[in-house]
């Protein structure tokens, strides 16, 4: 968990004999795996957390010289460390996120000032709009719409950065939030 989040309270249920062991993914993810001895009619979990969110305290963070300006220069380390947020991960067959990502340097390659702009051009011009639905809008149909939901927004940026070579990601952020998560298999 982040620095700048506090897990209050967490709990794992499953409704089948089980047991749990608790890992870390690679990108340092806690993730529980759950083992069921027997097989069952009905499985289901429930996962309960309740969270708090302090926010990031000073925005100024240092940049390295050599990352002030777009494109980045990146030592061979972190191209190994970064590889998977650097690729992007949406189709753009007719490079409609790049070139929408690359308009944003014929105003300057200062690499906070880009992402400032792109930052407020998202804000500004396009139209937020609440959906219920799961999942995430390809960056191709926020940039069509010209509207989403602060996922869609975040990806639109997550990929036009990475088409751009600015290793990117998305964090979730949460604040004082509580969750229920119940996931239901039924076997016939």
């Amino acid at each position: 968990m982040a620095h700048d989040i506090h897990l209050l309270e967490d709990s794992l249920e499953v409704s089948l004999p089980h047991s749990i062991r608790w890992v870390f993914d690679a990108s340092n993810n806690s993730i529980a795996v759950v083992s069921l001895p027997e097989p069952g009619r009905e499985l289901v979990f429930t996962c309960r957390f309740t969270i708090e969110h302090f926010g990031v305290q000073n925005t100024s963070l240092p940049v390295k010289t050599r990352a002030e300006q777009i494109p980045v220069q990146h030592t061979p380390d972190e191209w190994l460390d970064l590889q998977g947020y650097l690729r992007p991960h949406t189709e753009d067959p007719a490079g409609v996120v790049a070139a929408w990502a690359d308009s944003f340097l014929g105003q300057g390659r200062d690499t906070r000032d880009l992402l400032d702009r792109m930052m407020n051009t998202i804000r500004d011009e396009f139209t937020y709009l609440s959906r219920e639905s799961e999942g995430t809008q390809s960056p191709l149909e926020t940039l069509r719409l010209g509207s989403g939901t602060c996922r869609d927004f975040a990806w639109l940026m997550i990929e036009a950065l990475r088409r751009l070579g600015l290793a990117s990601r998305f964090v979730p952020g949460y604040q004082g939030m509580s969750v229920d998560v119940t996931v239901k298999q039924l076997r016939g």
